[in-house]
């Protein structure tokens, strides 16, 4: 009877019928063709491709038209205006039907066993919202990962040793989630911008399990259009980026602490001492570096949880600079 019962899902995971692929677009048609192909390419066969294009402007929706007509697994929509990326998520999920969705993106290149790999992880753990892997940089050896404990992970355990301690995550934006926990979180929070994935992670975590391959199935190209919007690059730095980030950990600590105990309010105020630190530390870059648009922009950057020392010091040196 087990044995059986593995051969099903065995089964179940390499047809691929309850994959939604989400596909986000955007300004990438030198490349995103390669990338639909190696979604077409999966050894699971029977999933549906939802592209989802944000307003491009430079012949990537008439590229992925062209490649839908040829497959009847591919339905191409457009969101009503340029939305940005978790937007675009929202919009795809919505028109999304199946209970596992496979968020990807527009410029990676995917094994061909990915959607298996991911869909058996979620078969044999009910208890996984979703799941990862490591990253491969493309054409390269190299290897983006962290040490995981295995295939299921215990969300606490993910949320308290990476995405609460580090301002970096070691999930990116591409994974296999599944419906019913993406409904019950809400989706993506767009007003996080272009990280709302990592809230999306620590809201998943918070609650449930998170399913683990430990191959490195996606490879990741940097291989970005010369006028494409800098706030996408892997390199970009601004104030605004650090605001969302801050607000991120904030929102997630106040949900996750318990602060009407004693040890939740000095998690708390660790956590503000935290956020006030490093921006200081790129105040003192802005100074030591001479970094004038570093001190002009730092107000970009203020939220309710640094501390006032900070806020008095970041508006001396504007002062200092002769910045408004």
């Amino acid at each position: 009877m087990e044995l059986d019962t593995n051969c099903e899902l065995e089964m179940k995971h390499r047809s691929g019928a309850d994959i939604s692929v989400c596909l986000l677009t955007y300004n990438y048609a030198h490349i995103v063709e390669s990338t639909i192909r190696s979604i077409l390419d999966q050894s699971a066969s029977y999933f549906e491709l939802i592209i989802s294009d944000d307003c491009s402007t430079d012949g990537t929706w008439e590229t992925v038209k062209e490649i839908a007509a040829a497959d009847p697994r591919i339905r191409t929509i457009q969101t009503p205006q340029n939305l940005g990326m978790p937007g675009n998520a929202n919009h795809a999920v919505a028109h999304s039907q199946r209970p596992y969705i496979a968020l990807l993106h527009h410029d990676d290149i995917y094994r061909s066993d990915l959607l298996e790999k991911w869909a058996g992880v979620l078969d044999r753990h009910p208890d996984a919202a979703f799941v990862f892997n490591p990253y491969k940089v493309f054409e390269s050896g190299l290897v983006q990962e962290e040490d995981m404990p295995g295939e299921l992970i215990d969300g606490r355990w993910l949320l308290n040793t990476f995405l609460l301690p580090h301002w970096g995550c070691p999930i990116r934006g591409t994974a296999m989630i599944r419906r019913s926990a993406w409904l019950e979180v809400g989706g993506m929070r767009e007003q996080f911008n272009l990280i709302a994935d990592v809230d999306l992670w620590m809201r998943l975590a918070m609650r449930w399990n998170v399913g683990y391959v430990s191959e490195a199935v996606i490879s990741v190209r940097c291989q970005r259009p010369a006028d494409y919007p800098e706030t996408y690059s892997e390199m970009y730095w601004s104030w605004t980026r650090q605001r969302y980030l801050y607000n991120i950990h904030a929102a997630n600590r106040l949900e996750y602490l318990k602060l009407d105990s004693f040890t939740g309010r000095m998690q708390w105020w660790r956590f503000r001492c935290r956020l006030s630190s490093e921006t200081l530390k790129w105040l003192g870059y802005g100074v030591v570096r001479r970094k004038r648009y570093v001190i002009a922009s730092s107000g970009e950057s203020i939220t309710p949880y640094e501390l006032w020392p900070v806020r008095a010091l970041r508006w001396s040196l504007r002062l200092l600079y002769g910045c408004k």
